[in-house]
């Protein structure tokens, strides 16, 4: 297995020599065997490329799998023959290496030399442009921008901590009449969820017309014929069974059927008993989940009240980090400073590298063009010989007889005008061919309608009959649902189970009112807790203008004593 895998896949890498090694050091004879079998330009075409595709893709077989393994072919017969030389005990003589023939110059006139062409114009660079000092030293108003971001950073934070820490003074806060439009809207939500939505029952769909032309298939018209037919037969040997004294199965066939109606009213009974347990379990459930509210509501209540003795001690803490975060960003700013020196002599540094780079480039590239001048004559002087040759010109005649044949020597060789004859008489047999085709397809067509509409008259008849008894049976049906719906008014359970679900659904009604009851007075306690908070927010407001006022009036008249 390894030296198979060594074979097809890294024998490229191994080479020749190392791969010999690898095969001396094992067993000769079985080395033999496998190397004469693998390398096999028959086996790798034919079974082994089968088992392999199995496996992969074709494309991948034949590119990197046999491909690459048919080209070490007459490298590998080598080490084959010197396996079996070695098994058979054989001696070969290696050839003596013959002397290497020296080629001696031909004594040729030496040719005249040729005009040298006139140079062309060599392009010259253009002189290139100094890099700006602007690229690697960075602007001024830069830094500048960032020390007022910083500032202004820091400014931002304070105003954020006295707005958290102290209370409104400018703006009284009211709430809007689309505000408590959208409140009342969500409240409405809500109640409406919490109330019992009675599933509403679908319209019965109106019935269809009941002669519907509808244009059917030669398949359909025969398949069903031939189930009518079968229908026939059986209905037939029905008849001569009684005839012959055999057993009646329809009289079986009622008393299986009454069986299965006191089944399906049993089961109807139970069924309904379930549904009415379901819906008095949901009344129950609804309960139960209004009594898990208001456990919730008490607990956010508590909630609330160690959320607002927290966030007084973070709002402590957090000034405090304030005031040590500043006293760390002095300290970052001074090692600001420091680094700057060292960044202005990294540039420099860098732009001594950028300039030896420029005088490198611009030596290689004068060398890069005159290589491409030398092509590009070497291209036109040889595209020149070409269009040369190529505006010679050349004398063709071709004369064409229709009616001799090209004397190729063929076995049926003929002209152009025979060959033509032959094909207008071969055409005109097509044609009459086709002809009768056509009239026989039409004489089969009219007998297969002529059947068709036969067995569409038979069709016919049977549904009408099929009709009459599907009409019956739907009368059955009926008579079936009365007795059923009888039978469910007069159980007892059902009753009981009735008035149960009455009872609990009383029982929901008078909880959802007390809830709305409960909503009301909320509204009504937390509208006379705002006009309260806004009245006292005017209030302090008033006294916070006057007492500026005055402040102002004092500091007026200090100033006029002064003066």
């Amino acid at each position: 297995a390894v030296i198979c895998y060594l074979a097809t896949f890294r024998l490229k890498e191994l080479g020749l020599k190392d791969f010999t090694k690898f095969i001396n050091s094992q067993d000769l004879n079985k080395m033999h065997k496998f190397l004469k079998f693998f390398f096999d330009a028959g086996n790798l075409s034919t079974w082994i490329k089968d088992e392999w595709c199995k496996l992969y893709d074709v494309a991948y077989v034949t590119e990197k799998l046999i491909d690459p393994l048919l080209s070490w072919q007459p490298d590998i017969k080598d080490i084959i023959e010197h396996l079996a030389n070695t098994l058979a005990n054989k001696v070969v003589h290696k050839k003596e290496s013959q002397p290497v023939t020296v080629p001696n110059e031909f004594n040729i006139t030496k040719p005249k030399p040729r005009s040298i062409p006139m140079p062309e114009e060599i392009p010259q660079l253009k002189a290139q442009r100094k890099i700006p000092g602007s690229t690697y030293n960075p602007p001024k108003e830069k830094e500048m921008l960032e020390e007022i971001k910083q500032k202004n950073h820091l400014l931002a934070e304070e105003h954020l901590l006295e707005a958290n820490t102290n209370q409104f003074r400018c703006a009284i806060p009211v709430e809007s009449t689309d505000k408590q439009r959208i409140i009342s809207e969500i409240l409405k939500e809500k109640e409406a969820k919490m109330r019992r939505t009675p599933s509403k029952a679908r319209q019965v769909p109106q019935q269809m017309a009941e002669h519907i032309p509808i244009k059917l298939n030669t398949a359909t018209i025969l398949r069903e014929n031939a189930i009518y037919q079968q229908k026939l037969k059986e209905e037939l040997e029905r008849i001569d069974l009684i005839l012959e004294g055999g057993h009646d199965p329809v009289m079986f066939e009622e008393s299986q059927r009454k069986k299965d109606e006191e089944l399906k009213q049993h089961k109807l009974a139970d069924v309904e008993r379930r549904r009415l347990e379901g819906k008095i379990y949901f009344e129950q459930s609804i309960l139960a989940r209004e009594a898990r509210f208001d456990e919730k509501r008490r607990t956010a209540a508590q909630q609330k009240e160690q959320a607002a003795e927290l966030l007084q001690k973070y709002n402590e803490i957090r000034l405090r980090e304030k005031k040590q975060m500043k006293a760390q960003v002095e300290q970052v700013l001074q090692g600001h400073k420091d680094t700057k020196e060292q960044r202005r002599k990294i540039q420099e540094y860098k732009q001594k590298k950028a300039k030896e780079m420029n005088t490198e480039m611009e030596e290689i590239l004068h060398q890069v063009i005159e290589k491409n001048n030398a092509e590009n004559r070497k291209k036109t002087q040889l595209i020149r010989e070409i269009r040369a040759k190529l505006t010679a010109p050349s004398i063709k005649q071709n004369f064409l007889d229709l009616s001799k044949p090209a004397g190729y020597n063929l076995l049926d060789e003929m002209s152009l005008m025979e060959l033509r004859e032959r094909l207008g008489l071969m055409k005109e047999e097509r044609i009459k061919e086709e002809e009768d085709r056509r009239d026989r397809i039409l004489h089969e067509k009219q007998t297969r309608e002529r059947v068709l509409l036969d067995k569409l008259e038979q069709i016919s008849l049977h549904r009408e009959a099929m009709s009459k008894k599907a009409i019956l049976k739907r009368r059955e049906k009926e008579l079936k649902k009365r007795k059923l719906s009888k039978f469910l008014t007069n159980n007892q359970q059902l009753t009981e189970l009735k008035a149960k679900l009455e009872e609990k659904k009383k029982e929901n009604d008078k909880l959802l009112k007390m809830q709305k009851k409960i909503t009301q007075e909320n509204l009504q306690r937390a509208e006379a807790s705002r006009t309260a908070e806004r009245k006292a927010n005017e209030e302090r407001w008033w006294r916070h203008m006057e007492a500026s006022r005055e402040y102002r009036s004092q500091q007026v008249k200090v100033r006029t004593r002064t003066s």
